[in-house]
């Protein structure tokens, strides 16, 4: 399979042609995949007057699904006896948690991605993490997981051991155990141990280092990395912007502001990571391209101006996500390398749309593209 050539080389190792030529070999194979086995696709496509053999293709003329879809609409490209677990992404309970399906193919692909990509930001050496959540294993778990703890365990394919240093009280809210983390990085600081401390965006500043500031705790982990995941709307609301983050859980944790990385992804791609690079800005790998569109007309935007966020990936074998339109705004702001020589295209995600837009743009569109003729 094409995929998995891709990942062969370094994620940012290939200039724009090199990679366009392999990365649409890929997408050709996916397409004519999912075109085949997934007829609510294939409706969608012929819709389009985007038919196969899908030579020579355009990134933004590939069909793209908007991600509301896959809140109502059991979406797979596989025989149902080969599905192996349904990933539910995080929701508000006023919502519907999208629902992805995934066999061993994707499945496998998904763990091999994150590795390959992780590896480029902290090396290939496996590293103690320790994850500032509730232990999902304590946790009677069947084939269907959260987004939340798909996350945390395919980050974990990259730690030596793994220690979780929260929990939840009779509130449902999220608390340290702080004698274990005072005990345990007594010593990671007396044997000046690497190790990576991961989490949440929010869990991490508003339940973990405010506290901790509050209280007037710190260490001195010069030698670590910070990784946190899962976006800034909450800390957006409150006022809470990347330098305050950085220098607040530096502050307290000791880590270099450098060595604190922010990484992006979503559910209906897992696998896929956008790290910051070098010069603060996230850029798609060989196995990723980025399409900003108006919210208005869903119209490719120039590079510079803000719109709706689609990632497009051959990644997904069970269902058909190789082309995803999120309701995040971004924008892309250059297409040359960082000072490491990570080439890609680089962006920058801006926050959420309005409820208007997303509405407009991905409930309709998802009722009138599987709903006809159903």
């Amino acid at each position: 399979m094409f995929y998995e050539e891709l990942l062969k080389y370094k994620p940012f190792e290939l200039n724009k042609i090199e990679k366009d030529k392999l990365l649409k070999a890929s997408l050709k194979e996916s397409l004519e995949h999912h075109f085949q086995n997934s007829k609510e696709y294939q409706k969608y496509c012929r819709k389009k007057g985007f038919l196969p053999p899908f030579e020579n293709i355009n990134y933004e003329d590939i069909p793209f699904f908007p991600v509301d879809i896959f809140k109502n609409f059991h979406l797979s490209s596989v025989p149902e006896n080969s599905l192996v677990r349904t990933l539910n992404s995080s929701a508000t309970t006023s919502q519907t948690p999208s629902s992805i399906y995934l066999d061993d193919i994707t499945r496998k692909r998904q763990v091999k991605t994150l590795i390959w990509l992780l590896s480029d930001f902290i090396g290939k050496e496996r590293i103690p993490f320790l994850i500032f959540d509730a232990d999902p294993r304590k946790n009677n778990l069947d084939n269907k997981i959260t987004a939340r703890n798909a996350a945390i365990r395919g980050f974990l394919v990259a730690a030596s051991q793994s220690e979780y240093f929260m929990n939840v009280d009779a509130k449902n809210e999220l608390k340290v155990d702080l004698p274990k983390l005072i005990n345990f990085l007594a010593e990671v600081e007396k044997q000046k141990t690497k190790v990576i401390l991961f989490g949440f965006t929010y869990v991490l500043f508003a339940h973990v280092a405010k506290q901790l500031q509050q209280q007037n705790i710190k260490f001195n982990l010069a030698n670590s990395l910070i990784i946190h995941i899962g976006g800034w709307k909450k800390l957006q609301s409150e006022a809470v912007s990347k330098n305050v983050f950085n220098n607040t859980l530096s502050s307290v944790f000791g880590v270099q502001t450098n060595n604190i990385l922010d990484s992006y992804g979503f559910t209906e791609q897992l696998g896929i990571i956008y790290i910051d690079c070098e010069d603060g800005l996230k850029r798609c790998p060989l196995v990723s391209e980025i399409i900003i569109r108006d919210p208005g007309t869903l119209q490719q935007l120039p590079d510079g101006e803000p719109g709706l966020v689609e990632f497009i990936s051959p990644l997904p074998f069970s269902y058909p996500g190789c082309a995803v339109l999120l309701d995040d705004i971004g924008r892309v702001v250059t297409r040359n390398s960082d000072s490491h020589g990570r080439n890609g295209t680089a962006f920058e995600i801006l926050g959420r749309a309005k409820e208007a837009e997303v509405r407009g743009c991905g409930d309709i569109m998802a009722e009138k593209i599987i709903s006809e003729d159903r």
